[in-house]
């Protein structure tokens, strides 16, 4: 068995052990104060004997610790120096201790459980026991969590020695161990089994953001940050928001007022824009088709293969011609017609396009290809316009 300091002092940051096991890149130890991957959560990090101490994980009460190196000075009976990485450490006491903030209120408050809890590198999310929860809801819970750390509400750690003894507490989740049961207090708020690290009063969670809450396999996922990454993820958003102000000349509470005046504004002038476009395209149709016989076809410098979709269709709109449209701009040929044509589109461009340094496809009736030297692009709208 490993004697988990991280249970007795969550603050320890280094200590003495020594080693019982040695196997391939991995250390057994008399004790430790690397907390292993459990409940949802990655284990610490930190150095033994100065070496990375990569992944840390428990089986039938001896913790085992994943190494990036194992030196011919580690053997059993050696004593070697655990450092933690105390940053990774802390940021997992307040993200994990938010968890349980967040879970007690919608336990004790709302009669809703949690079905499960994961604490990525980014975020947290934990899933709450109800399909559809109101944003009404979210907001109380985020505003009593964050409530609930101001107070500095003392969290405590107390090992119990048989289910039955920890059943008699006011626990939020049923028991999946019979004894030596580590069970996590918050007065008030939680009362739950977790042998994870925890701090020693809420106020050292920091400040817990909810980011978004939706609708997960029937029940609710919540999004959440606490401690420095609520920090970050704020001050990101500050620096979003400063730079929209600046932009729309406005200030945090008529910044969306004034987003949703530009919008329309600029939905307005698309609208012209795209009036505007229509019309000129129609009397560029109608001028093309009037100097086609067999086929519509005219190469173009400065258009896009959207521009090229937008005339194409305004030319088929006043002709059953096939068209072959081109731009060197973007490099790209059109082909289309409306399926009164022999013209097979796709099989030219899978023919004469991919087979010299183009690609793309399409249909019968619909293809582009795409070249990268104008003359081979020039070459595939000559045979394009034998072919019809």
């Amino acid at each position: 068995m490993t004697e988990k300091l991280f249970q007795i002092d969550p603050y320890l940051k280094q200590t003495e052990a020594e080693i019982v096991e040695v196997s391939e890149d991995t250390l057994a130890l008399d004790r430790t104060i690397f907390a292993p991957e459990a409940g949802g959560q990655a284990s610490d990090l930190g150095t033994i004997d100065g070496i990375d101490m990569l992944h840390a994980e428990e089986k039938d009460g001896i913790v085992y610790h994943k190494m990036a190196d194992i030196p011919s000075g580690f053997k059993a009976g050696a004593k070697v120096k655990l450092e933690l990485d105390w940053e990774t450490r802390f940021d997992h006491m307040q993200n994990h201790c938010g968890e349980h903030i967040i879970s007690g209120i919608l336990f004790t408050k709302y009669g809703i459980g949690n079905k499960g809890f994961h604490l990525g590198s980014e975020f947290s999310t934990l899933d709450a026991d109800m399909k559809q929860m109101p944003q009404e809801m979210v907001d109380e819970v985020e505003r009593l969590a964050n409530k609930a750390v101001f107070s500095a509400v003392p969290v405590t750690v107390d090992m119990i020695e048989s289910k039955e003894e920890a059943q008699k507490l006011p626990l939020r989740k049923e028991l999946k161990v019979d004894e030596d049961i580590s069970i996590v207090t918050i007065p008030g708020i939680d009362c739950v089994a977790c042998c994870c690290p925890h701090p020693s009063d809420t106020s050292q969670v920091g400040l817990i953001k909810i980011i978004k809450a939706e609708n997960y396999k029937g029940m609710t996922r919540i999004y959440f940050k606490c401690g420095m990454r609520a920090f970050e993820d704020y001050k990101l958003k500050h620096d979003i928001i400063t730079v929209l102000n600046k932009k729309y000349s406005s200030e945090e509470h008529n910044l969306i007022e004034n987003i949703k005046i530009q919008d329309n504004k600029n939905n307005e002038m698309r609208r012209d824009l795209y009036a505007m476009k229509s019309k000129f395209a129609l009397m560029e149709a109608e001028r093309l088709v009037a100097d086609s016989e067999k086929v519509v076809s005219f190469e173009y410098d400065d258009q896009s293969l959207d521009d090229l979709k937008f005339m194409a269709k305004k030319i088929m709109e006043i002709t059953d011609l096939p068209v072959i449209l081109s731009s060197t701009s973007c490099m790209t040929v059109l082909l289309t017609h409306s399926g009164k044509s022999k013209l097979k589109c796709g099989k030219l461009v899978k023919e004469f396009a991919c087979g010299f340094g183009g690609k793309g496809g399409g249909s019968d009736t619909l293809a582009q290809a795409l070249f990268s030297d104008v003359e081979i692009m020039r070459n595939f709208v000559k045979i394009s316009l034998m072919s019809v």
